[in-house]
């Protein structure tokens, strides 16, 4: 291994780990004459190479910077390989070391790139298909849980890796400036798909709905990429043209990114907007569950993300003073409807032990009451000067208070009843905001999966799509 020309270095790979800086030995060897200009020119080109590609992604190409590879936005020591039959080049994950390392050996490429990739991929001549059985390394086990009982069923076990014959019959091979023929480009950043279909569990979810899993993932090695150049005139590596080798691949990252991207939203339109519904809901669960001592909080997050409660309104009016009081809230919804909403805190009780309505919730329901009598009296100026037009005499109106946890069974009956004396008024806890924002949610857009790690899920047309 040469880092230097006139000096002589190794390496070790371990399987899983980054190779470290290598070692400087035998410094009295000289690299042989004949190889110097070789791995002068390959290792001056790629060292070239990344230095545009950091360029680009700095200034010129910034705002795309986090959708490339990792090996060109933020690369780690890089080994390249030359042999009498072409290139290997194994780009790191990025830890202390960073740097080139350029070497020769005397080994094939089919010898070479098992070892370098840590028996990922493999090259062979077509006059060995027959004999040539790789020995792939990592593994993939596939199980599925009983969300009831937490037992597991293993479904599949499989050993991940690419093996190509290298062939000549490529037709017309990329002259310069042109970047030298790829036969293999491998990143450690893979997807996983699978697809299934809902089965009806107590009327939870559409039974028939088919469905996709997207699991990004990656391999237990030691690089983020792996690229592999055959049968190469030497002279083909000139750092002159690196800089458009590199934009080019900047470029097209992009574009297979974007394509990959556009194919699944077009699969499932609602996926992203779920998604982020479904990060809402959890962090208002964690505030929720955690017993804010500051109910300040509760309140301030429920202000700044009003979609939860109400998702479906068309407009919002937040602090709206209607006579003598303001509301919380007041809502719009698609059909023109309105409503009024006065938020209490959690920590407040809704009932007393005794059985009776707190002094909170009456504070409450007299406050709705003065909005409701004063929207009556006035119809026509809070429709006109509050811009709340189209509001009737009597909107609906609901009241946030206390937690479901505190409410007996006989709690729950006697809430109705006075919600029945109360026509188109709405009695809440702080845990029934969330139920029903993740109800309306996914009766609009499908329903939320307990989504772990890097898994998405795409809800799929009844005719299945191919991916």
């Amino acid at each position: 291994m040469s880092d230097k020309l006139g000096e002589k270095h190794q390496f070790t790979i371990i399987p899983g780990q980054p190779i470290e800086a290598p070692i400087m030995i035998e410094p009295q060897d000289a690299v042989p004459t004949e190889q110097e200009p070789i791995l002068k020119k390959v290792g001056s080109t790629v060292k070239a190479y990344l230095k545009a590609a950091e360029e680009l992604l700095s200034g010129k190409y910034a705002q795309i910077k986090d959708y490339t590879p990792q090996h060109l936005k933020d690369p780690g020591f890089v080994i390249v390989i030359c042999c009498n039959d072409g290139v290997i080049i194994r780009y790191d994950k990025k830890v202390e070391a960073k740097g080139i390392g350029v070497g020769w050996n005397d080994e094939n490429l089919g010898n070479l790139a098992p070892l370098i990739s840590e028996n990922v991929v493999y090259c062979h001549y077509p006059n060995q298909d027959e004999c040539f059985k790789p020995k792939f390394g990592p593994q993939i086990t596939l199980s599925v849980t009983n969300g009831k009982t937490g037992t597991s069923q293993l479904l599949s076990t499989v050993k991940i890796g690419f093996n190509i014959a290298i062939k000549e019959s490529f037709g017309k091979l990329p002259k310069p400036p042109e970047k030298p023929y790829c036969l293999l480009s491998v990143q450690n950043s893979l997807e996983l798909n699978i697809i299934g279909e809902l089965v009806q569990d107590e009327g939870s979810l559409k039974a028939g709905q088919r469905f996709l899993t997207r699991t990004l993932m990656r391999l237990p090695v030691g690089w983020e990429c792996i690229e592999v150049f055959p049968f190469q005139d030497f002279n083909h590596w000139d750092p002159q043209n690196a800089e458009i080798w590199a934009e080019r691949d900047i470029l097209a990252s992009v574009l297979r990114y974007q394509m990959r991207e556009s194919k699944l939203n077009n699969l499932d339109p609602n996926a992203a907007a779920r998604k982020q519904f479904g990060v809402l809901l959890d962090s208002y669960k964690r505030l929720l569950d955690s017993d804010p001592d500051k109910e300040e909080q509760l309140q301030s997050f429920l202000t700044v993300n009003p979609i939860l409660l109400f998702p479906a309104y068309v407009k919002m009016w937040p602090k709206l003073p209607i006579g003598a009081n303001v509301t919380d809230f007041v809502f719009k919804d698609a059909t023109g409807d309105y409503l009024l909403v006065e938020l209490e805190k959690s920590t407040d009780k809704v009932f007393l032990k005794n059985g009776h309505t707190s002094a909170k919730l009456n504070h409450a329901h007299g406050q709705i009451l003065d909005w409701k009598r004063y929207i009556e009296d006035n119809l026509s100026t809070v429709q006109r000067e509050l811009g709340l037009e189209g509001i009737s005499s009597n909107p609906k109106s609901i009241i946030v208070i206390g937690r479901t946890k505190t409410l007996t069974n006989d709690n729950r009956r006697k809430l109705i009843s006075f919600e029945n004396n109360c026509p188109k008024l709405k009695i809440m806890t702080y845990d029934d905001i969330l139920e029903n924002a993740k109800a309306i949610i996914e009766n609009l857009l499908g329903p939320f999966w307990s989504e772990s790690g890097a898994t998405e899920i795409y809800y799929m047309p009844q005719k299945l799509l191919s991916m």
